[in-house]
């Protein structure tokens, strides 16, 4: 069930939305050359090297995240995380190098990506370290800031602290929260672990009702549903 926990905000850590992301900060940059070029040559040049940075930072970031994708799952019973290839291991310097130094925008990605490519090749330490960086940033966007917090969670519902658990989902649980069902799935399977089945019924039910969520969030409540009383589904 791990790779279906993560599959509704895969896009968000390595496919188009991030790379949209990653484009749009970079397109800001270009905007606020254009919207500060009449303050004066000196500051025009300025804002043009930033300009420049972020570009080029931005393509540094797209390159490692082709060069970090499609990581071999560990074993089954591994304990040590998958070794890297030649490839996959200059991405990750890159994304390292990138999360240190490039604009913000763009280092918040690469530690984003960073996180999740350690996650997926096992290596859990490395992902949860980066996941809280990105979630005490508080030059992060808020929407990156609670995807980090998230992602952090649901990576060790099976084994953290349910209290700390419950308290950073909580957070992100609320209708009006962007994380809102994914958060709320989180939760319900946690009330499964602690063995509050009611509870986690009550919450599978309420992702099920809800239409705009999507489509993998309402099947896998559905399935829970039924794994947890056949006679709902």
């Amino acid at each position: 069930m791990s790779e279906d926990l993560f599959r509704e905000v895969d896009d968000a850590l390595r496919a188009e939305r991030l790379r949209r992301v990653a484009w749009r900060y970079a397109g800001l940059a270009a905007a606020a050359v254009v919207a500060v070029a009449a303050a004066g040559g000196g500051w025009a040049w300025h804002v043009n090297q930033l300009k420049v940075e972020r570009q080029k930072a931005t393509g540094a970031y797209l390159t490692a995240l082709n060069q970090t994708s499609n990581l071999p799952a560990p074993m089954d019973g591994a304990t040590a995380p998958v070794a890297l290839s030649k490839t996959a291991q200059t991405g990750l310097d890159t994304l390292r190098e990138l999360a240190k130094q490039a604009p913000d925008g763009v280092a918040v990605m690469a530690r984003l990506q960073e996180a999740g490519m350690q996650a997926a090749r096992g290596d859990t330490k490395a992902a949860l370290a980066a996941w809280d960086s990105v979630q005490a940033d508080e030059n992060a966007p808020r929407l990156l800031r609670d995807l980090a917090s998230l992602l952090w969670c649901r990576q060790q519902l099976d084994t953290a602290n349910p209290a700390e658990l419950r308290s950073r989902l909580s957070v992100l649980s609320g209708k009006d929260q962007p994380w809102y069902g994914l958060a709320t799935e989180a939760l319900a399977l946690l009330d499964v672990r602690e063995g509050h089945i009611d509870d986690a019924r009550r919450k599978f039910a309420a992702l099920m009702a809800q239409p705009d969520l999507p489509g993998g969030v309402r099947s896998r409540a559905q399935d829970m549903m039924q794994a947890l009383d056949p006679s709902a589904g």
